[in-house]
């Protein structure tokens, strides 16, 4: 089995345990809690109508295409804070199982 193919089941595992024991649930909430209460959400909309005025009328804008042109930009945005405080409580997540 190669690498990755290694590294994908290894990934699946951890998310269907993490959806199985509720932690999930727990940590998107946080997550969404957090973006919100940073204005992030507030950000990437007014980028996105941004986005969407920048388009001089080409009608072949549509969500896909709004999507790929958000979401890199979107996550930049993410506070560093944010970021680091989900990576905490995944890593939190992933010692109290493996250990």
């Amino acid at each position: 089995m190669s690498e990755q193919l290694q590294f994908d089941e290894i990934k699946s595992q951890i998310q269907q345990h993490l959806v199985k024991s509720g932690k999930y649930d727990i940590i998107n909430k946080q997550l969404k809690l957090q973006l919100y209460e940073s204005g992030w959400y507030d950000e990437v909309s007014q980028l996105a109508s941004r986005e969407l005025q920048g388009q001089d009328g080409d009608q072949s804008m549509n969500f896909d295409v709004l999507f790929a042109s958000v979401k890199p930009k979107a996550e930049e945005m993410v506070p560093t804070q944010v970021k680091e405080d989900i990576i905490q409580k995944l890593k939190a997540y992933l010692d109290d199982v493996i250990c």
